[in-house]
């Protein structure tokens, strides 16, 4: 490794520190009920999840065209500045405005910086250098997120708003940290608005026709059921209605969640020093059996003993990100790496827009069950159909 891609790596670990520095975790859910029911929250992400999804489909394509630093930038920009209207907010229109603001934001940035990072870095893909960066990168986000989850449990003790305004504070304080990262590929000239638009669209339409190739379409129903569940955990409601049902309250809530996060760093030690020899098979059909395993599990009444349903679920998300970011960005072609890897971030939300309302009204009613034993089921079919395929495509060489 060069002393250039030493400096970029350090750059990049402290990135994914400030980026998942999000002090509202463990308390958002609390504050917005102090003003607007779950049924109210399950709608608002439904519908902003769905402003996302819309948001995303260009993110990559624009950050492929116009430079994945500009569109990294304006994301977490956006982010930072729909924090702070939640705010200040009391009611759901604010909620809304500024949900829709933040996720839009995620949407934009989702994808074009990894991609900037790894073009810049210019690891040999033959290497776990990028695996392993990530999986370090994962370490430090947990990190972030222990101390954000502390902080922003005290902090929401004080008053409750003070934990989105520190979250909004930290995105800002993450676009400054890059802003000097360039997105350096040659500048495609400009066009007409016609024809300007016209490869636009086209480059959108290549980025999903990449996931209908046989390297990229075995991971689909993987991408939308287990990482799609992952997403309705870690950015959605579904962690805290989850804690909700196994009787933590908002204190013991950020001790699980602290707790769990210094467990998953522990794992993802384990796992850089194994890198070489760790297969992407077995992880996944692990990760994805665990994660239905756990759903199923929450069907019973069995109080506490959640605590590992919740452990699952999070280190289960942390573990499988550095697998997937390793094999969406080999395989993706090199100038459309930011949309191909948007089209995966778009794939991972898209559930959650009707999830989001279903859980919010299922879990009103005392009917979450429903969900718990549907998606566990989702979960395994798609993992046979995933090993199905790797069996069948195990001998052909898909990186570029």
């Amino acid at each position: 490794m060069t002393d250039q891609q030493r400096r970029l790596s350090r750059r990049y670990i402290i990135y994914r520190f400030m980026t998942d520095l999000w002090f509202i975790n463990a308390v958002w859910l609390y504050f917005f009920r102090l003003f607007i029911t779950d049924q109210q929250i399950g709608i608002l992400d439904g519908i902003t999840s769905m402003i996302g999804l819309l948001a995303m489909i260009p993110s990559g394509a624009l950050a492929d065209k116009f430079g994945r630093d500009k569109i990294v930038r304006l994301g977490w920009i956006l982010v930072g500045g729909g924090y702070l209207v939640q705010a200040a907010g009391s009611s759901y229109t604010p909620f809304f405005v500024g949900q829709t603001i933040l996720i839009v934001g995620l949407s934009l940035a989702a994808g074009a910086d990894e991609a900037l990072f790894f073009d810049k870095l210019k690891f040999k893909k033959q290497s776990t250098h990028w695996r392993k960066l990530v999986t370090r990168g994962t370490q430090a986000s947990l990190v972030a997120l222990l101390v954000a989850v502390l902080v922003g449990g005290f902090m929401y003790s004080i008053h409750p708003r003070l934990p989105f305004v520190l979250t909004g504070l930290a995105f800002i304080g993450a676009t400054l940290l890059i802003w000097s990262i360039k997105d350096d590929r040659p500048k495609k000239s400009r066009q007409k608005l016609l024809p300007e638009l016209k490869d636009y669209l086209h480059d959108i339409r290549t980025g999903f026709a990449q996931f209908r190739l046989p390297k990229l379409w075995l991971y689909v129903p993987f991408i939308l059921t287990v990482q799609g569940l992952f997403y309705a955990v870690g950015y959605g409601m579904l962690r805290l209605v989850l804690m909700d049902r196994f009787t933590f309250d908002p204190l013991w809530g950020s001790v699980v969640i602290a707790s769990c996060i210094i467990i998953t760093m522990g794992l993802l030690s384990c796992m850089h020093k194994n890198a070489d020899r760790l297969s992407e098979k077995k992880v996944l059909t692990l990760i994805g059996l665990s994660a239905a395993a756990g759903l199923l599990l929450s069907i019973a009444n069995i109080g506490l003993w959640g605590y590992f349903v919740i452990l699952i679920l999070y280190a289960g998300d942390r573990i499988l990100e550095p697998f997937m970011s390793e094999i969406l960005n080999n395989r993706s072609p090199e100038n459309q790496r930011a949309t191909v890897l948007s089209v995966a971030s778009f794939l991972k939300s898209l559930p959650y827009v009707a999830l989001a309302p279903i859980i919010g009204y299922l879990n009103m009613h005392g009917n979450l069950w429903i969900f718990l034993i549907i998606w566990p089921i989702l979960i395994v079919a798609s993992i046979v159909l995933y090993l199905l395929l790797k069996k069948r495509d195990s001998h052909v060489d898909f990186t570029d």
